[in-house]
């Protein structure tokens, strides 16, 4: 990656975070207060969610090494293989905080972190689609450094999935009761 690509991926994952953290702060916590609510029972679960990402974050990166050890030439670059990590892990993470009603704060607008997560999900997702269609996302039998949109967009999109599933599943077990 040269060094105008890196200024640029910087740049745009700064501000894409820049852009988080100002819409849910506003609009996402809906006691006017800066910082989301845990419970214990959240809690709990959440550090149990962060230490399955862990665990998968290592058993992942063990794996890269034995390929790297063995000398077998992967058909992407570190940075492709470093993010893929991230993403999996990530979704373990969200996935387990999900599952366990603990991905929510008590003091959180669901809908509106849902809407901003598929929105930034589909940004991704098309941009990904459109460097398909070009024919610059496989150079030379090499998968390029432009698949971390495509791979972005799939982790938003399916933790947004998960938390469409979550909601649908409490407001059914809020309506037998």
């Amino acid at each position: 990656m040269n060094i105008a690509k890196l200024i640029g991926f910087l740049a745009g994952v700064g501000l894409a975070l820049l852009l988080c953290t100002v819409a849910i702060r506003r609009r996402g916590i809906t006691d006017g207060s800066k910082k989301t609510e845990y419970d214990e029972r959240q809690k709990i679960a959440r550090g149990e969610g962060y230490k399955y990402g862990y665990y998968t974050l290592v058993i992942y990166l063990c794996l890269i090494l034995m390929i790297d050890m063995a000398e077998l030439k992967l058909p992407c670059s570190m940075t492709v293989v470093a993010f893929t990590g991230f993403c999996i892990s990530g979704l373990v993470l969200s996935g387990y905080a999900i599952m366990h009603d603990a991905y929510w704060g008590v003091n959180n607008n669901a809908a509106f972190i849902i809407r901003v997560l598929i929105a930034l999900g589909a940004i991704n997702l098309i941009y990904g689609i459109v460097e398909i269609c070009k024919g610059n996302m496989v150079v030379n039998g090499i998968l390029q450094d432009n698949v971390i949109n495509l791979e972005a967009g799939i982790l938003i999109l399916g933790i947004g999935v998960m938390l469409l599933i979550a909601k649908n599943r409490d407001a059914h077990e809020e309506s037998e009761s």
